[in-house]
């Protein structure tokens, strides 16, 4: 038998590398875009398709199913989508063996497999007498359960079962689902052929009443009518000693919560903690919070590589090169902390503000600057001209990066290599690059444009783990990692559904009736291992359980098992109240409250008279009233926003273009409205659009508010211009207000100034978004007009002599307008003795501009606001406001 399993053992075929599988499916995939009823398949999703088809084939193997039969599902039962889906599926379980032998490989799961039973008929055939142990499995799948049986039968083998359940009755026992704990413990029990209670205790139970009350949060959900009878069962209320639940506001408290608890251990010497959770995000917090005490800890599932220096700085490089307009990209690339393209990283980072501020920003030319900015790309050398083609080799893409990735990192002390390939991370990046490299051949020519997404999916799935340098007595584990390990204290962190358990995942491959008739496990089996984890958890000595209410705003629902707790609790007249504790839930609340509060004061500057300005225009005017820090900021510490790197269009630029289709019209037929006014706007309109190069979706908004606004300025201004004598746009004017401080300016540019045929004038205001009421403006809250009335009246306007008003306008384009004819000498003499006391008071030395001074007539917008600080120090409710 040893020279037969010798010889099995030595035709036993190697297992295919992983990344080479992959990279397989995804060619497959790819070249069958019609089987997922699509023109083509982009190269990130099919890879993501691979990884999926990798899973379900591993789970088929392990499952020992054949995929003949999937012959035997019906098609014609399932949507359509199934439908192709299970076609493409039998396409693919044909070739793969047919690819796997041309390799002489086999798949790893198939091959890990065939090592356990050669293993297992090893002992079989040998019945060896030294001692053979099996411990904490639960033997999920054939091979091991055949193993399980075959120990358990040598003279001296033995099986030990972790948490099996004796205190379950029955009936309960009997009615066990996927989603209960002890499914797979009853499964394997099942296959031997063994009753529970025949299982020995290999050490006396430590707490007894622990035991029952698990057993109880845990029935199945079939006999949870025997809750009402929990009394029988006698469970002492010590059963609950050591447990403690922590019920956080949100996710951020939870976590200082948590922290507490681990720090507050280490005040005693040999104490262990493990935090617990599936929730990367509580784990990453945790973290985090532990490192103001200079704690580092265990964190078992490391950071994704994605997330790490090394990683963002390879996939920015990608980035840039893939899209070479994209200057937030190039920008992060300058800015990232390893860029130093042969120099050091002071002048490069010197430039990089430079090239941002001046060049991207401030919009001025500057060659040296953009020569800076270009020598990346050149750094980049076959990186960057290789995304100039439209295919390339994968291998070649792969070398090509890390060439570059390595010149960009040089500096003028430290070749790249030396930087980039350092750290935990730095050895991931290297190794997963490694693998990946040596598979490339098996996709070959890709479209260049594609390296990205691929780049991504391959790199997502890399993890970062700590060597060294944690500390000894802390943990934060996945609960696969913490089964079999002992700590003094277990914190089960994040204790709501979708996280304990996590939600079942949906399957891209086959439907639940599909797996059910192809015999693969349910979906919720993954809720019962996770169960068994829970319920292992709970028995430690010292136990939190802890969730938050909120996650990022979004509300949580308690776990599950978190209600059951507390439903058995009641059942066993406890107060759920007296498990919670208060005091970390309080010191989380409380910790970072600073000792005292000093009220924030409202800026009020106050600055020489002779530093004021002395001439405004009428919009800056209506800003002076409602904010008069704005002008401040704009016209005394001359303060400008900066432009955005890349400005998108938005309304105010809808605006600016219909403003300048109208100027251009009013221009041309400034005496009279033509017959085809329609056709010359729409005309117009095509020769702005079209120079502006809006996008397509952009357009397909825009152009129809257009034509919107062409159909009601026709309907208006055919009646309108009968009175009419001459049209005026863009006409700029100025008048001069005498004050304490001397001759004070007001400027104005009206967008149209219409002559009437009575030898007066209306002054019209365009308005694409909201107008202004009659009441804003009599009431003085709009003094833009009149004001532009005012400069009219005095003959301020270029080209006008001194006129009389008759109408202020406001035409919303495509909508209404807003006419003002009424007492108009009176709104006019009202906006200018207005106008008089405010430049007034503010010619004298005491009066500050200060933020906002009316919170009921704020401005719409303000570039200047966050300079103020008006959140810090505009709160609700303050007595003195």
């Amino acid at each position: 038998s040893g020279a037969c399993t010798k010889n099995s053992l030595k035709n036993l075929l190697p297992a295919i590398d992983r990344t080479e599988r992959l990279m397989l499916f995804t060619k497959i995939i790819m070249s069958k875009p019609s089987d997922f009823g699509l023109d083509k398949i982009a190269l990130n999703q099919a890879c993501f398709l691979g990884q999926e088809l990798a899973r379900m084939i591993d789970v088929v193997e392990n499952e020992e199913l054949d995929f003949a039969n999937l012959g035997n599902l019906v098609p014609e039962e399932y949507a359509s989508h199934w439908q192709e889906t299970l076609r493409f599926l039998e396409i693919i379980t044909d070739n793969w063996p047919a690819i796997l032998a041309e390799r002489n490989l086999v798949n790893p799961t198939w091959r890990k497999n065939q090592l356990i039973k050669e293993q297992a008929k090893i002992w079989q055939e040998s019945n060896p007498n030294n001692k053979i142990v099996i411990a904490g499995t639960t033997a999920t799948f054939p091979a091991m359960k055949e193993l399980v049986s075959i120990v358990l039968n040598l003279p001296n083998g033995e099986v030990i079962l972790s948490g099996l359940d004796k205190n379950l009755d029955e009936d309960s026992w009997n009615a066990i689902d996927e989603t209960h704990p002890q499914f797979e413990l009853k499964e394997l029990l099942d296959y031997l052929k063994i009753e529970r209670f025949q299982v020995s205790e290999l050490v006396e139970s430590q707490n007894v009443e622990r035991e029952k009350l698990i057993s109880e949060i845990m029935r199945p959900a079939k006999t949870t009518d025997k809750w009402r009878d929990i009394k029988n069962l006698n469970i002492k209320h010590d059963a609950t000693i050591g447990i403690s639940f922590i019920d956080s506001v949100d996710i951020r408290q939870e976590a200082m919560a948590v922290a507490l608890i681990m720090r507050e251990a280490l005040e005693t010497p040999t104490k262990t903690v493990a935090l617990v959770t599936p929730d990367r995000s509580l784990a990453r917090r945790v973290a985090s919070e532990l490192e103001r005490w200079n704690i580092k800890v265990d964190d078992s599932a490391g950071r994704p590589l994605t997330l790490t220096p090394i990683g963002a700085f390879l996939r920015l490089m990608a980035k840039v090169a893939n899209k070479n307009n994209d200057k937030i990209s190039l920008l992060s690339l300058l800015k990232h902390p390893m860029t130093a393209m042969g120099s050091n990283y002071s002048y490069v980072r010197t430039q990089t503000r430079k090239l941002e501020q001046i060049v991207w920003r401030a919009q001025k030319d500057n060659e040296e600057l953009e020569t800076f900015a270009n020598k990346i790309f050149e750094v980049m050398g076959d990186f960057k001209s290789l995304f100039s083609q439209k295919t390339a080799n994968l291998k070649d893409l792969i070398s090509a990066h890390i060439k570059a990735a390595e010149a960009i990192a040089t500096t003028d002390e430290k070749a790249g290599e030396q930087i980039l390939w350092r750290g935990d991370a730095g050895e991931a990046a290297a190794n997963f690059i490694a693998s990946w490299f040596d598979k490339a051949d098996v996709l070959g020519e890709i479209e260049v444009s594609e390296y990205l997404g691929l780049f991504e999916v391959m790199m997502a799935s890399v993890t970062v783990r700590a060597k060294y340098g944690t500390h000894p007595r802390l943990k934060i584990l996945g609960p696969i990692e913490a089964r079999l390990n002992h700590f003094d204290t277990i914190i089960i962190g994040g204790v709501n559904e979708a996280v304990w358990p996590q939600m079942v995942a949906s399957d891209p491959w086959m439907s639940r009736p599909m797996k059910k008739s192809f015999g693969l496990p349910m979906p919720e089996k993954s809720i019962g291992v996770l169960a068994l984890d829970f319920s292992h958890l709970l028995g430690a000595n010292e136990v939190y359980i802890t969730r938050a209410n909120r996650v990022q705003g979004t509300p949580m629902v308690k776990s599950r098992w978190w209600m059951r707790f507390e439903t058995v609790l009641k059942a066993m007249n406890i107060e759920t109240d007296t498990l919670h504790d208060f005091m970390y839930k309080s010191l989380a609340k409380n910790l970072d409250i600073p000792k005292s509060f000093e009220k924030v004061v409202h800026p009020q500057p106050r600055p020489p008279v002779k530093m004021r300005p002395r001439q405004l225009s009428a919009s800056d005017v209506e800003m002076w009233m409602r904010d008069p820090y704005s002008i401040f900021a704009k016209k005394i510490l001359k303060l400008k926003p900066l432009n955005e790197i890349e400005q998108d269009l938005t309304m105010a630029d809808y605006g600016n273009i219909i403003h300048g289709i109208l100027e251009e019209f009013n221009n041309i037929y400034s005496k009279s409205f033509p017959a085809n006014a329609k056709e010359e706007l729409l005309k117009l309109g095509e020769k702005y659009f079209q120079e502006h190069n809006l996008a397509i979706e952009i357009k397909a908004f825009w152009w129809p508010a257009f034509e919107k606004i062409v159909e009601h300025l026709i309907k208006v201004e055919e009646e309108y211009r009968l009175d009419i004598l001459k049209v005026r746009n863009e006409i700029k004017g100025e008048m001069k207000i005498n004050a304490p401080a001397g001759e004070f300016i007001i400027t104005a540019k009206a967008d149209r100034i219409d002559e009437t045929k009575l030898g007066k004038v209306n002054i019209i205001d365009y308005k694409t978004g909201r107008i202004r009421s009659f009441k804003e403006v009599v009431k003085g809250y709009a003094p833009q007009l009149p004001i532009e009335g005012l400069i009219a009246r005095e003959g301020g306007f270029s080209g006008l002599n001194k006129t009389e008003v008759e109408s202020l306008i406001y035409w919303q384009l495509g909508k209404k307008e807003a006419v003002i004819s009424e007492n108009m000498t009176e709104v006019l003499d009202n906006t200018l003795e207005r106008l008089q006391k405010l430049i007034a008071i503010f010619d004298f030395e005491t009066t500050a501009y200060i933020c906002q001074p009316n919170p009921k007539k704020i401005a719409a917008y303000s570039d200047y606001e966050h300079l103020a600080r008006v959140k810090e120090w505009s709160v609700q409710g303050d007595s003195d406001e």
